[in-house]
């Protein structure tokens, strides 16, 4: 049974959804969701789909189209080709007709009583169930629901069983894989194995208990996954922040057993950067044997027999009834897992494509981190790190490690002399050197934060990168530093010099400008079959502000902006974002700081102008900002590092001025604007999706939730003239990427909490709070139209988006809470 897997505790509490308290509203269905989307593995990542099934009774032609399944926004799930997924499991014995030979010889055994979902009475009767859908998948046809399970059924439990392990040995009773009790070598090789696998436990972690899986591939050295590490570190490559305590490696957690001693973490050794893998020294196992991991290429040894060891965890995205038959409602103890390798596949992985190992073996949440441990000679073939439910599981190829000189330095066992290759990831590796906010030594002490005379030593810097491990896979590159310490210890030592009200330099003729490209995805690798994406339009074209030439579209260097006229601020913006080297820095030797960039000396204060082709009173003025008794920031809706790129300085260059024009502009609270904390402000969201991305580009639209009761805001106009604005409390964000197969596509809206806000005087709290959003809701709640392509790549109901959630603290919008809060869409006053 290939699942869909994550880790446990941590989503389905109300604690991560925000799902307005409401544990019930969590919806777990049998049937899968969209396919192509990896997931990852921790333990207690829920799926909130629910499809519907066909009817009892009737059979319906294969590979239809996706059926109208969630109960909230739009449908995300797509069912998987079932007779692809039989003929694949069952490919040694046959594929569908060895199966019918099976179940007629009686050799298969009937699937348990189901749950209430599915009433086949009588063993005898659920096997007709089986035979009804296997003819029913011979003859091309789709089974119906109550077949279907039944097929479903005695797949998971016969052909891919979970096999409990107790005092470090187990029995195998299925009748296709007898081989694992009888064979005495292969029994020597798992049970040697059993030993030294172990459950990644999480003791300072009140909501999740446990991580993963890890296994002893070193003197006092265990190996799991990248995403599983960054549970309780932070970093990349050697230069690791660990918290002490915040992990122990216990290889117990047995079905009906006490649990044994645990063994504490001493230090995160190496977080990969560039395949989910990280190693973690552990005091007192020593005396636990290593595995060795093979140097054969897993990826070429389609069809071997292999099995996990690992920790599965429920995982409510999946089927909860399936998956009771199949785990007996035990979750978190110790699992034999069989299955075979398959062909090599494509998964998307921290921000890139990776050629990764793939299998089929029964995996849930926990399983993360689980070597694939070879029946023929108890080696270690790959790492498990993610799967697509019903299709295959991902595994880092044991060979791709054993190539890495870092790995092999460390002290992992192979299985023969490993010869480090220079060509492996010396590019991942720089990056990973060059990190600078992480401990180099590990010991948990985080590298003191600079000083004023340090920040006025390293001046400004027009990008910080940081690689932050999540349970996703994720690169995050946070904004560009300023100087503060400088600019505060300039100011203290000159008091006396003025400052300046100065415009940033900027680009006066416009005739060039081409604006959002909607192509941009496609563009990247020339790919054809990557939709295009084009930019929202207004519900009520009559809201937008006009041209003097009459477009209703502003055209910049990277990004396009459409007006609002009765607010006079964007209602929506789209813009072009990449991370591509090439066009960040375009010619070597050319100033890239936000100084050089802008052309502004130490005391010139940003001064903000508008754009000429459109009327003044369609614009909010700079004076409405300076003015403001410093309630607000002039917030960039389109950000300043997203857009500054191009194939020349000047194009770079004009993208960075383009965003100080006054229509990118929207009062925004300084903490929301600026924060450093976390994804607590408009710009990290971008970063997160980033490393989320089969690429290093996105489509990024935005907005604010232009409300009819929005607070008015009394500032200055021009000439000191009084001007009334309302003042957005929640602004919007989708941002659309290419994924491993097509687009998708993440909505955010991010809304102050205003809770505590006394109103006698007008104020605005200092903290704005993420929320995953459905797109369609973001549409209902601006006036803004999104094309099919957008709304159909939609990741809110996908694991991946959930991921994203989970990793960030990110609360789920009710879809509900969104319509009603949005009827009052883009007011005209």
């Amino acid at each position: 049974m290939l699942h869909a897997e994550e880790p446990l505790e941590l989503l389905g509490h109300d604690a991560v959804l925000h799902d307005g308290g409401r544990r019930g509203q969590l919806h777990v269905d049998r049937w899968p969701h969209r396919r192509g989307h990896q997931r990852r593995h921790h333990p207690g990542r829920r799926r909130i789909l629910q499809s519907e099934p066909p009817a009892a009774g009737n059979s319906r032609p294969l590979n239809r189209t996706p059926t109208s399944g969630c109960s909230q926004g739009p449908t995300m799930n797509r069912e998987y080709d079932l007779k692809k997924h039989v003929e694949l499991i069952a490919r040694k014995h046959g594929g569908i007709e060895g199966l019918r030979a099976l179940v007629a010889a009686g050799t298969l055994r009937p699937p348990a009583e189901p749950l209430e979902s599915v009433r086949v009475p009588g063993a005898e009767s659920r096997m007709g169930s089986v035979r009804v859908a296997l003819e029913t998948l011979a003859l091309n046809r789709e089974p119906d629901a109550d077949s279907r399970y039944m097929l479903e059924a005695i797949i998971d439990a016969d052909l891919r069983p979970a096999i409990d392990i107790v005092d470090g040995s187990f029995t195998s009773g299925h009748p296709l894989w007898t081989q694992l009790s009888d064979d005495a070598a292969i029994r020597s090789r798992l049970e040697a194995a059993c030993r030294s696998v172990g459950r990644i436990d999480l003791p300072a972690n009140s909501r999740l208990p446990y991580g993963g899986t890890g296994f002893v591939v070193g003197r006092g050295l265990i190996m799991t996954n990248r995403h599983v590490a960054e549970l309780f570190a932070t970093g990349l490559g050697t230069r690791i922040t660990f918290t002490p305590g915040a992990a122990a490696f216990n290889p117990t957690h047995e079905l009906n057993r006490p649990t044994g001693p645990s063994f504490k973490a001493r230090r995160v050794v190496m977080i990969h950067p560039y395949w989910d893998m990280a190693l973690l020294e552990i005091e007192g196992i020593d005396t636990l044997p290593s595995l060795p991991l093979a140097l054969a290429d897993a990826r070429d040894l389609s069809g071997r027999d292999i099995a996990l060891v690992g920790y599965p965890s429920f995982d409510p995205r999946n089927p909860a009834d399936v998956q009771s038959n199949l785990f007996q409602d035990n979750y978190g103890v110790k699992r034999l897992l069989p299955g075979e390798l398959h062909s090599a596949m494509n998964a998307a992985s921290f921000g890139k494509i990776v050629r990764a190992a793939t299998h089929d073996s029964s995996t849930l949440g926990g399983v993360s981190g689980a070597a694939l441990i070879d029946l023929q000679t108890g080696q270690v073939l790959g790492l498990h790190f993610g799967g697509v439910y019903r299709e295959q599981n991902y595994a880092v190829p044991s060979s791709e490690l054993g190539r890495d000189a870092r790995v092999i330095d460390a002290g992992v066992t192979f299985d023969g002399p490993a010869r480090a290759d220079a060509a492996a990831w010396p590019d991942w590796w720089a990056r990973a050197d060059a990190f600078e906010s992480a401990d180099p030594n590990g010991d948990g002490q985080s590298a003191p934060a600079p000083t004023p005379t340090d920040v006025a030593a390293l001046g400004t810097r027009s990008e910080r990168r940081y690689e932050i491990e999540i349970p996703l896979k994720i690169t995050v590159t946070i904004g560009e530093t300023h100087a503060v310490g400088a600019v505060v210890t300039a100011v203290a030592a000159s008091d006396q010099r003025l400052e300046t009200m100065r415009s940033p330099w900027h680009e006066t003729d416009y005739a060039g400008r081409s604006g959002y490209d909607p192509d941009f995805l496609r563009n990247e690798s020339a790919d054809a079959t990557v939709p295009s994406v084009p930019m929202p339009t207004a519900a009520d074209p009559n809201v937008l502000a006009r041209t003097t030439a009459g477009e209703d579209v502003l055209k910049y260097q990277n990004f396009s902006i459409r007006m609002h006229a009765a607010r006079r601020i964007a209602l929506v913006t789209a813009s072009n974002v990449t991370k591509e080297s090439a066009l960040r820095k375009p010619e070597p030797g050319r100033d890239y700081s936000r100084k050089g960039l802008s052309g502004l000396g130490p005391n010139d204060i940003e001064q903000w102008f508008p754009d000429p082709r459109l009327e003044a009173q369609f614009q909010l003025p700079d004076v409405f900002y300076n003015k403001d008794r410093q309630a607000f920031d002039k917030g960039h809706l389109v950000r300043r590092e997203d857009v500054a790129w191009g194939r020349t300085y000047d194009e770079l260059r004009r993208g960075n001025g383009d965003t100080y024009h006054l229509t990118n502009c929207s009062p925004q609270v300084g903490d929301f604007n600026r924060s450093v904390n976390g994804v607590n402000n408009w710009g990290d969201l971008e970063n997160l999706v980033l490393a989320q991305a089969a690429s290093e580009r996105l489509c990024v639209f935005a907005g604010p939730v232009l409300d009819a009761n929005d607070q008015i805001f009394q500032g200055k106009g021009p000439g000191g003239a009084r001007i009334l604005v309302r003042i957005p409390s929640r602004f919007w964000k989708v941002i659309v990427t290419r994924a491993d197969q097509g687009l998708g596509a993440y909505g955010f809206v991010l809304e102050q909490d205003l809770s505590d806000v006394q109103f006698e005087e007008f104020a605005v709290a200092r903290e704005f709070i993420p929320m995953m959003t459905p797109i369609v809701e973001i549409a209902a709640a601006t006036g803004v139209t999104f094309a099919p392509a957008i709304t159909d790549a939609d990741q809110y109901h996908a694991v991946t988006g959930l991921e994203l959630a989970i990793g960030h603290g990110l609360r789920r919008q009710d879809a509900s809470q969104a319509v009603r809060r949005g009827s009052r869409a883009a007011p005209t006053n």
